[in-house]
Protein backbone atom coordinates (compact mmCIF):
# COMPACT_ATOMS: atom_id res chain seq x y z
CA UNK A 1 0.00 0.00 0.00
CA UNK A 2 1.31 3.69 -1.14
CA UNK A 3 0.12 6.55 1.27
CA UNK A 4 -1.23 9.55 -1.25
CA UNK A 5 -2.08 12.93 0.16
CA UNK A 6 -4.20 15.52 -1.50
CA UNK A 7 -5.11 18.58 -0.82
CA UNK A 8 -7.41 21.15 -2.84
CA UNK A 9 -7.33 25.21 -3.26
CA UNK A 10 -8.02 28.01 -5.43
CA UNK A 11 -9.63 25.75 -7.98
CA UNK A 12 -6.47 22.73 -7.81
CA UNK A 13 -5.44 19.53 -6.70
CA UNK A 14 -1.90 18.90 -5.11
CA UNK A 15 -0.84 15.56 -4.20
CA UNK A 16 1.93 13.98 -2.91
CA UNK A 17 3.16 10.59 -3.39
CA UNK A 18 4.61 8.90 -0.43
CA UNK A 19 6.35 6.23 -1.86
CA UNK A 20 8.36 7.93 -4.81
CA UNK A 21 8.51 11.62 -2.79
CA UNK A 22 7.01 13.02 -5.60
CA UNK A 23 4.44 15.87 -5.31
CA UNK A 24 2.15 16.41 -8.37
CA UNK A 25 1.16 20.75 -7.72
CA UNK A 26 -2.16 22.37 -9.42
CA UNK A 27 -3.70 19.94 -10.78
CA UNK A 28 -7.53 20.24 -12.54
CA UNK A 29 -9.88 19.39 -10.19
CA UNK A 30 -11.69 16.40 -11.90
CA UNK A 31 -8.34 14.68 -11.65
CA UNK A 32 -9.00 14.05 -8.26
CA UNK A 33 -13.03 13.01 -8.83
CA UNK A 34 -11.34 10.61 -11.44
CA UNK A 35 -8.56 9.32 -9.98
CA UNK A 36 -6.10 10.39 -12.25
CA UNK A 37 -3.13 10.39 -10.32
CA UNK A 38 -0.05 9.49 -11.56
CA UNK A 39 1.23 6.37 -9.66
CA UNK A 40 -2.17 5.65 -8.26
CA UNK A 41 -2.94 1.90 -7.77
CA UNK A 42 -5.34 -1.28 -6.58
CA UNK A 43 -4.45 -1.41 -2.93
CA UNK A 44 -3.30 2.09 -2.50
CA UNK A 45 -4.90 5.03 0.10
CA UNK A 46 -5.77 8.24 -0.82
CA UNK A 47 -6.24 11.36 2.21
CA UNK A 48 -7.79 14.26 1.72
CA UNK A 49 -9.10 16.59 4.02
CA UNK A 50 -12.09 15.95 5.48
CA UNK A 51 -13.71 19.85 4.91
CA UNK A 52 -12.78 19.41 0.76
CA UNK A 53 -15.03 16.25 0.63
CA UNK A 54 -18.22 17.46 1.39
CA UNK A 55 -21.14 18.70 -0.51
CA UNK A 56 -19.91 22.26 -1.72
CA UNK A 57 -22.09 25.43 -0.90
CA UNK A 58 -22.49 28.92 -1.60
CA UNK A 59 -20.68 30.14 1.66
CA UNK A 60 -17.06 28.33 1.09
CA UNK A 61 -14.86 27.90 -1.26
CA UNK A 62 -12.70 25.00 0.37
CA UNK A 63 -15.93 22.40 -1.22
CA UNK A 64 -15.48 22.60 -4.75
CA UNK A 65 -17.85 19.50 -5.31
CA UNK A 66 -21.00 18.67 -5.70
CA UNK A 67 -22.88 15.33 -4.76
CA UNK A 68 -22.94 14.18 -8.05
CA UNK A 69 -19.14 14.99 -8.37
CA UNK A 70 -18.68 13.30 -4.79
CA UNK A 71 -20.54 10.10 -5.61
CA UNK A 72 -18.72 9.72 -8.98
CA UNK A 73 -15.67 9.78 -6.51
CA UNK A 74 -16.62 7.29 -4.56
CA UNK A 75 -17.12 5.22 -7.24
CA UNK A 76 -14.58 5.22 -8.85
CA UNK A 77 -12.44 4.60 -5.53
CA UNK A 78 -14.52 1.17 -5.49
CA UNK A 79 -13.55 0.39 -8.93
CA UNK A 80 -10.34 1.11 -8.80
CA UNK A 81 -8.96 -0.76 -5.27
CA UNK A 82 -8.24 2.92 -3.91
CA UNK A 83 -9.22 3.57 0.15
CA UNK A 84 -10.43 6.98 0.30
CA UNK A 85 -9.89 8.28 3.89
CA UNK A 86 -10.56 11.55 5.22
CA UNK A 87 -7.92 13.46 7.25
CA UNK A 88 -9.28 16.09 9.98
CA UNK A 89 -10.01 19.65 9.27
CA UNK A 90 -7.37 21.81 11.32
CA UNK A 91 -5.32 19.29 12.17
CA UNK A 92 -2.78 20.14 9.56
CA UNK A 93 -0.86 22.63 12.04
CA UNK A 94 -0.02 20.01 14.21
CA UNK A 95 1.58 17.69 11.53
CA UNK A 96 3.68 21.30 10.79
CA UNK A 97 5.00 21.59 14.05
CA UNK A 98 6.08 17.52 14.16
CA UNK A 99 7.52 18.13 10.53
CA UNK A 100 9.88 21.36 12.04
CA UNK A 101 7.94 23.78 10.08
CA UNK A 102 7.43 26.83 10.63
CA UNK A 103 5.51 29.88 10.05
CA UNK A 104 7.05 30.54 6.30
CA UNK A 105 7.09 27.03 4.94
CA UNK A 106 3.08 27.43 4.54
CA UNK A 107 3.09 25.86 0.87
CA UNK A 108 0.87 22.84 -0.75
CA UNK A 109 3.80 20.60 -1.06
CA UNK A 110 4.97 21.01 2.58
CA UNK A 111 1.83 20.51 3.72
CA UNK A 112 0.72 17.02 2.35
CA UNK A 113 4.31 15.80 2.86
CA UNK A 114 3.45 16.97 6.35
CA UNK A 115 0.33 15.35 6.96
CA UNK A 116 2.17 11.91 4.79
CA UNK A 117 5.04 11.62 7.81
CA UNK A 118 2.66 12.30 10.61
CA UNK A 119 0.38 9.65 9.29
CA UNK A 120 3.36 7.10 8.53
CA UNK A 121 4.92 7.25 11.64
CA UNK A 122 1.71 7.73 13.97
CA UNK A 123 -0.16 4.55 13.18
CA UNK A 124 -2.74 4.59 15.58
CA UNK A 125 -3.41 8.10 13.99
CA UNK A 126 -3.64 6.60 10.43
CA UNK A 127 -6.31 3.89 11.49
CA UNK A 128 -8.39 6.57 13.31
CA UNK A 129 -8.93 8.05 9.59
CA UNK A 130 -13.06 7.65 8.87
CA UNK A 131 -13.64 6.45 5.64
CA UNK A 132 -15.21 9.41 2.66
CA UNK A 133 -18.61 7.96 2.29
CA UNK A 134 -20.22 11.62 0.07
CA UNK A 135 -23.15 12.44 1.95
CA UNK A 136 -25.45 15.67 1.42
CA UNK A 137 -25.59 18.93 3.09
CA UNK A 138 -28.68 18.49 3.71
CA UNK A 139 -28.26 15.39 5.61
CA UNK A 140 -25.43 16.36 7.03
CA UNK A 141 -27.30 18.67 8.72
CA UNK A 142 -29.93 17.23 9.73
CA UNK A 143 -27.73 14.71 11.10
CA UNK A 144 -25.80 16.81 13.19
CA UNK A 145 -27.90 19.98 14.10
CA UNK A 146 -28.96 18.43 17.37
CA UNK A 147 -24.81 18.65 18.36
CA UNK A 148 -24.04 21.81 16.91
CA UNK A 149 -27.17 23.17 18.84
CA UNK A 150 -26.37 21.69 22.10
CA UNK A 151 -22.67 23.10 21.51
CA UNK A 152 -24.34 26.82 21.08
CA UNK A 153 -26.16 26.41 24.10
CA UNK A 154 -23.77 25.23 26.23
CA UNK A 155 -21.97 28.29 25.41
CA UNK A 156 -24.55 30.18 25.72
CA UNK A 157 -24.80 29.26 29.19
CA UNK A 158 -21.12 29.38 30.01
CA UNK A 159 -19.84 32.49 28.46
CA UNK A 160 -22.00 34.78 31.24
CA UNK A 161 -20.17 32.61 33.75
CA UNK A 162 -16.82 33.11 32.44
CA UNK A 163 -16.53 36.57 32.08
CA UNK A 164 -17.95 36.66 35.83
CA UNK A 165 -15.33 34.85 37.31
CA UNK A 166 -17.27 31.71 37.58
CA UNK A 167 -19.38 33.37 40.58
CA UNK A 168 -15.90 32.86 42.84
CA UNK A 169 -14.48 36.44 42.24
CA UNK A 170 -15.10 38.65 45.38
CA UNK A 171 -14.61 41.50 43.37
CA UNK A 172 -17.47 40.14 40.92
CA UNK A 173 -21.15 39.92 42.27
CA UNK A 174 -22.48 36.81 40.01
CA UNK A 175 -24.01 33.76 41.50
CA UNK A 176 -26.09 30.70 39.04
CA UNK A 177 -27.46 27.27 39.80
CA UNK A 178 -23.61 25.60 39.06
CA UNK A 179 -21.54 27.82 41.39
CA UNK A 180 -24.30 28.03 44.11
CA UNK A 181 -23.89 23.90 43.71
CA UNK A 182 -20.34 23.60 43.88
CA UNK A 183 -20.12 26.39 47.06
CA UNK A 184 -22.87 23.32 48.54
CA UNK A 185 -21.47 20.11 47.49
CA UNK A 186 -17.57 21.09 47.02
CA UNK A 187 -16.48 18.92 50.17
CA UNK A 188 -19.17 16.51 49.68
CA UNK A 189 -17.31 16.06 46.01
CA UNK A 190 -14.52 14.68 47.64
CA UNK A 191 -16.15 11.85 49.07
CA UNK A 192 -17.19 10.96 45.68
CA UNK A 193 -13.80 11.37 44.61
CA UNK A 194 -12.64 8.83 47.48
CA UNK A 195 -10.64 11.19 48.85
CA UNK A 196 -8.08 10.44 45.75
CA UNK A 197 -5.07 14.03 46.64
CA UNK A 198 -4.92 14.16 42.25
CA UNK A 199 -8.32 14.38 41.57
CA UNK A 200 -9.69 16.65 44.08
CA UNK A 201 -6.51 18.95 43.03
CA UNK A 202 -7.04 18.05 39.27
CA UNK A 203 -10.54 19.32 39.21
CA UNK A 204 -9.44 22.44 41.17
CA UNK A 205 -9.93 21.93 44.71
CA UNK A 206 -7.40 21.94 47.80
CA UNK A 207 -7.64 21.77 51.11
CA UNK A 208 -6.02 24.36 53.06
CA UNK A 209 -3.98 23.63 56.78
CA UNK A 210 -7.31 24.30 58.47
CA UNK A 211 -8.65 20.86 56.21
CA UNK A 212 -11.38 23.40 54.76
CA UNK A 213 -12.25 22.92 51.06
CA UNK A 214 -11.24 25.88 48.81
CA UNK A 215 -11.85 26.55 45.22
CA UNK A 216 -8.50 26.74 43.79
CA UNK A 217 -9.16 26.75 39.91
CA UNK A 218 -13.01 27.86 39.58
CA UNK A 219 -13.06 26.96 35.93
CA UNK A 220 -12.19 23.57 36.27
CA UNK A 221 -14.97 22.40 38.49
CA UNK A 222 -17.40 24.67 36.45
CA UNK A 223 -16.54 23.45 33.22
CA UNK A 224 -17.89 19.54 34.52
CA UNK A 225 -20.49 20.33 36.27
CA UNK A 226 -21.86 22.58 34.06
CA UNK A 227 -21.69 19.39 31.80
CA UNK A 228 -24.51 18.15 33.54
CA UNK A 229 -26.28 21.20 35.55
CA UNK A 230 -27.57 24.30 33.71
CA UNK A 231 -27.01 27.71 35.10
CA UNK A 232 -31.13 28.12 35.45
CA UNK A 233 -30.72 24.82 37.92
CA UNK A 234 -32.07 22.56 34.72
CA UNK A 235 -30.48 18.89 33.99
CA UNK A 236 -28.01 19.45 30.35
CA UNK A 237 -29.40 16.87 28.47
CA UNK A 238 -28.98 16.07 24.46
CA UNK A 239 -31.06 17.86 22.59
CA UNK A 240 -32.11 14.47 20.41
CA UNK A 241 -32.82 11.93 23.17
CA UNK A 242 -33.77 14.39 26.32
CA UNK A 243 -31.51 12.62 28.59
CA UNK A 244 -28.16 13.13 30.24
CA UNK A 245 -25.26 12.40 27.87
CA UNK A 246 -22.84 9.30 28.86
CA UNK A 247 -19.27 10.07 29.11
CA UNK A 248 -18.04 9.19 24.97
CA UNK A 249 -20.91 12.12 24.45
CA UNK A 250 -19.41 14.76 26.75
CA UNK A 251 -16.05 13.95 25.68
CA UNK A 252 -16.56 14.58 22.07
CA UNK A 253 -18.78 17.74 22.03
CA UNK A 254 -18.93 18.96 25.55
CA UNK A 255 -15.04 19.25 25.96
CA UNK A 256 -14.05 19.27 22.33
CA UNK A 257 -11.78 15.54 22.29
CA UNK A 258 -13.17 15.06 18.65
CA UNK A 259 -10.91 16.06 15.61
CA UNK A 260 -13.68 16.60 13.16
CA UNK A 261 -14.95 19.52 15.11
CA UNK A 262 -13.07 22.91 15.76
CA UNK A 263 -14.17 26.29 17.60
CA UNK A 264 -16.78 24.78 20.26
CA UNK A 265 -16.15 27.49 22.24
CA UNK A 266 -15.33 28.07 26.34
CA UNK A 267 -16.01 24.33 27.66
CA UNK A 268 -14.18 22.84 25.73
CA UNK A 269 -10.99 25.65 25.46
CA UNK A 270 -11.21 25.42 29.36
CA UNK A 271 -10.28 22.06 29.01
CA UNK A 272 -8.51 21.22 26.28
CA UNK A 273 -6.19 24.37 26.30
CA UNK A 274 -6.11 25.06 30.32
CA UNK A 275 -7.01 21.95 32.29
CA UNK A 276 -5.52 18.97 30.54
CA UNK A 277 -2.39 20.83 30.01
CA UNK A 278 -1.92 22.31 33.23
CA UNK A 279 -3.15 18.38 34.97
CA UNK A 280 -0.72 17.05 32.23
CA UNK A 281 2.25 15.31 33.89
CA UNK A 282 3.88 15.94 30.53
CA UNK A 283 6.17 18.44 29.82
CA UNK A 284 8.29 19.61 26.54
CA UNK A 285 11.88 18.34 27.38
CA UNK A 286 13.97 21.80 29.57
CA UNK A 287 10.72 23.35 29.84
CA UNK A 288 7.93 23.44 32.64
CA UNK A 289 5.45 25.53 31.53
CA UNK A 290 1.64 24.42 30.59
CA UNK A 291 2.42 25.60 26.83
CA UNK A 292 4.91 22.80 26.70
CA UNK A 293 2.32 20.05 27.46
CA UNK A 294 1.57 20.55 23.52
CA UNK A 295 2.70 20.00 20.16
CA UNK A 296 6.07 21.65 19.56
CA UNK A 297 7.88 22.56 16.16
CA UNK A 298 10.35 20.05 15.77
CA UNK A 299 8.96 17.63 18.56
CA UNK A 300 9.87 13.44 18.01
CA UNK A 301 7.82 10.88 17.63
CA UNK A 302 8.64 9.64 20.58
CA UNK A 303 7.90 12.45 22.67
CA UNK A 304 4.96 12.51 20.68
CA UNK A 305 4.11 9.15 22.13
CA UNK A 306 4.91 10.40 26.06
CA UNK A 307 2.23 13.45 25.57
CA UNK A 308 -0.45 11.19 23.87
CA UNK A 309 -0.15 9.35 26.69
CA UNK A 310 -0.63 11.91 29.44
CA UNK A 311 -3.00 12.92 27.94
CA UNK A 312 -4.91 9.87 28.10
CA UNK A 313 -4.07 10.02 31.35
CA UNK A 314 -5.70 13.03 32.18
CA UNK A 315 -8.98 12.47 30.23
CA UNK A 316 -9.17 9.32 32.24
CA UNK A 317 -8.91 11.22 35.53
CA UNK A 318 -11.46 13.47 34.06
CA UNK A 319 -13.80 10.95 33.05
CA UNK A 320 -13.62 9.28 37.01
CA UNK A 321 -14.26 12.84 38.27
CA UNK A 322 -17.16 13.76 35.47
CA UNK A 323 -19.22 10.68 36.70
CA UNK A 324 -18.64 11.05 40.13
CA UNK A 325 -20.28 14.49 39.33
CA UNK A 326 -22.88 13.04 37.63
CA UNK A 327 -23.53 10.55 40.48
CA UNK A 328 -23.95 12.83 42.81
CA UNK A 329 -26.37 15.14 40.56
CA UNK A 330 -28.30 12.55 38.51
CA UNK A 331 -28.48 9.56 40.18
CA UNK A 332 -28.43 10.87 43.98
CA UNK A 333 -30.37 14.21 43.36
CA UNK A 334 -28.03 16.25 45.21
CA UNK A 335 -29.16 19.79 44.30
Amino acid sequence: MTLFIADVGQGKVHVYDSGTDKFYPKLPEENLINLNIAGLKKGDTLVVEDAHLRESHRFTMAQPFNYQQLTQLKETAEEMGITLLLFPQKSTPKTRKLAGLGEKDKTDEADTKAIANFLLKDRSAFYALKEFSPTRLTDFQEKNHHIFDYIQQSNEDINPAKTSGYGFDKKIPYEDAVSRWIKKYALKLTEYLNGDIELIESIGLKFDKKSNIKIAVPNRIYTLVHSILRPNDELRVRLDLGLVPNWKYIKAHYLGCKPFHMKQGVAASNYKHWMRRAVSEYAYPDKKNANTSDFQIGMSFDELTKLKEARTKVDKMTQKMWYAIRKMIVEDGLR
